[in-house]
């Protein structure tokens, strides 16, 4: 399947708070694939789609193709109900596929999970091993002893933007989480750079 690299992330009043937190994530999944990207075309596009846009906020779509090529995209950003209504997936996810640790338009594997339990907004993943990973549009956080805990990458994890920044603030820690925690938790939350901190319930 022919694939592209992909982020998505938060168009604001015509700014891009986050935007070199994504160029650096292409930018490291480029490397791993050997394809060429260049980066500074590609923050030009993105405030181009920016300055298109000085109101509102919006879903911006940064695309690196395998030869290179480069495409954006917005659109809107549609609110949703609150808490999230989620499910845990049905099956495991293997903590050594690859295609965990790397945002590109393959999303199959999500795709799959979601279409499985479609009356639920989000589902939530979890390894060979039993443990939570993520769910399949942002990073799990769960409140346990009074600390707020997400998955380490080694679980099977996208290295998320907006959790890559709680970590460096020391907003969560990273732990193993089982399953079983889900039910020990005085919190579950969904994180995305895209919609930030969302409250998710679990069916």
């Amino acid at each position: 399947m022919t694939f592209s690299l992909l982020e998505t992330l938060r168009l604001e009043a015509g700014e891009l708070p986050a935007l070199e937190a994504h160029l650096d994530r292409m930018a490291a999944s480029a490397r791993h694939f050997g394809w060429p990207l260049d980066r500074s075309a590609l923050r030009t596009l993105a405030w181009q789609r920016a300055a298109e846009r000085p109101a509102g906020a919006w879903r911006l779509r940064l695309l690196c193709a395998p030869d290179g090529g480069l495409s954006a995209q917005v659109l809107p950003l549609v609110d949703e109900p609150l808490p999230l209504r989620a499910a845990l997936a049905r099956t495991p996810v293997l903590s050594t596929d690859a295609r965990l640790a790397h945002k590109t338009t393959d999303r199959a594997l999500y795709e799959t999970h979601r279409a499985a339990q479609p009356d639920v907004q989000e589902v939530l993943l979890w390894n060979e091993r039993g443990e939570l990973t993520e769910f399949t549009t942002g990073t799990v956080v769960l409140r346990l002893a009074g600390r707020l805990l997400t998955p380490p990458l080694s679980a099977g994890v996208l290295p998320g933007v907006a959790r890559a920044a709680a970590l460096a603030a020391g907003e969560i820690a990273e732990a193993p989480l089982l399953r079983k925690h889900l039910a020990q938790a005085a919190g579950v939350w969904h994180l995305n750079s895209l919609r930030g901190w969302r409250p998710a319930v679990l069916d």
